[in-house]
């Protein structure tokens, strides 16, 4: 006969750091989680409005003495756009909510490649 001093349970619990079967981790399919691509999303919503900005300085150096505030205005409209989704973003994230906090960054990043066909130009 054999006497095992702890259980299969512990056994197994010890080696994988599950506490019980019940309260197991659920295995996910994706190594990256909903809250990961709401932070990805976010970032991307970000650095959009930086690069958009950043076409307002380089139009200014290009353009010099010809430069308007009307070649300007489009880019703007186009941070401001993009700012606005960033808030978003940032706001359904602290609520938790990070399904729809990615949802805005795609959304985001579809109505600006909009506004930038209509309104810039390709």
């Amino acid at each position: 006969m054999i006497v095992r001093s702890r259980s299969d349970l512990a056994q197994h619990s010890e080696r994988n750091g599950d506490l019980s079967p019940s309260v197991a981790r659920p295995a996910r399919i994706s190594p990256v989680t909903r809250e990961r691509w709401a932070q990805i999303g976010i970032t991307a919503q970000f650095l959009i409005v930086v690069r958009t900005l950043g076409e307002f300085f380089r139009l200014r150096h290009v353009l010099g003495t010809s430069f308007s505030a009307s070649v300007a205005a489009p880019y703007v409209g186009g941070a401001l756009i993009a700012a606005c989704f960033c808030w978003a973003g940032v706001t359904l994230y602290f609520f938790r909510r990070y399904t729809l906090s990615v949802w805005i960054a795609l959304a985001a990043v579809v109505i600006l490649l909009v506004y930038k066909i209509a309104v810039i130009g390709w």
